[in-house]
């Protein structure tokens, strides 16, 4: 494993650490002040960074796992972890937002909701928005630092609490001018929310998993048909490519002139990982060399003539 990658797998093992003190603080906050004031949107507040809590841990356990060489049994490396620990973030989340719906609909049924006491649900409210929006900041700033997915699907986690937070704010001021439904309506917004946000985090890792890339990543198959090119090989097809750790992983047939040596057609497939290789974005890069004119019948991955169309080779 490179020093980089090294370096990012420690700043994100650090962030998560902070994370998950800072998340202790609040949570002991907000469901102490939710359970003696009997306020179901700061309680609500108070659960879900309880959740946080097991999903910054999960971040930091992803990490360690994902700092991990390559073996027998993982020859690509371990940084998948880091996607399977977004996949278990977005069921944590989703669970948290369907309990929630759940108990604030009855409350609001049954009619259980008081005038709440006092102001200090509004300073946990104040204190969550503010925790919160640090958290997210550091969060997000690492994700796309390190290109740690689970990093990122924790940062839109936290987005998604300054929301919840400010929406507690406005509730509990509601509440407390005559409003006491607010508080049950309140956590109600919330919970779908923070359903919305464990699809996109799933939806998200989950095209990851199936080793697909967004549109914003395709200029990477226009790279390497340059770089074929200015490396003096022909026909770049059958290219595929998938990310590993937030990196691109490129596999790839080109032809060369038959009569060529194998040394000299060996230079040209250094040359193009060489180019390739030399972006912190590329985890690794296979070339397979044929000779110019080869006719195989080779179904998978892209080609210079269908990179812009939606069908494969």
């Amino acid at each position: 494993m490179d020093d980089e990658n090294i370096k990012s797998q420690k700043l994100t093992s650090r962030v998560s650490i902070i994370a998950i003190i800072t998340n202790v603080l609040l949570a002991i906050v907000k469901v102490s002040v939710g359970v003696i004031f009997n306020s179901m949107a700061v309680l609500a507040d108070g659960i879900d960074t309880t959740t946080d809590i097991l999903t910054s841990s999960t971040v930091l356990i992803s990490s360690l796992i994902s700092r991990k060489p390559p073996d027998r049994e993982h020859p690509y490396g371990h940084q998948r972890a880091e996607n399977i620990g977004a996949k278990v973030i977005s069921f944590v989340i989703f669970y948290a937002g369907i309990s929630l719906l759940i108990e604030s609909v009855k409350r609001l049924i049954n009619g259980q909701f008081d005038i709440l006491q006092g102001f200090i649900p509004l300073i946990a409210a104040v204190l969550s928005v503010a925790g919160k929006t640090f958290l997210f900041a550091i969060e997000y700033s690492t994700g796309k630092k390190t290109k740690s997915q689970a990093m990122i699907a924790e940062a839109k986690n936290m987005r998604n609490d300054i929301i919840m937070s400010v929406l507690v704010f406005v509730g509990v001021i509601l509440n407390k001018i005559g409003l006491a439904w607010m508080d049950p309506l309140i956590s109600v917004v919330m919970s779908f929310i923070i359903l919305r946000v464990a699809w996109d985090v799933f939806e998200e890792n989950a095209h990851e998993l199936m080793d697909g890339l967004y549109e914003n990543e395709m200029w990477i198959y226009e790279k390497v048909f340059e770089v074929c090119k200015a490396c003096g090989a022909h026909n770049p097809h059958k290219v595929r490519i998938r990310k590993i750790g937030g990196r691109f992983d490129i596999d790839m047939d080109v032809e060369v002139n038959g009569n060529m040596s194998v040394r000299q057609a060996h230079e040209i497939t250094k040359c193009i990982r060489k180019r390739l290789s030399d972006s912190k974005d590329i985890y690794d890069v296979v070339v397979h060399v044929e000779p110019e004119g080869n006719n195989e019948n080779e179904p998978y991955g892209l080609s210079q003539d269908n990179s812009n169309s939606d069908g494969d080779n």
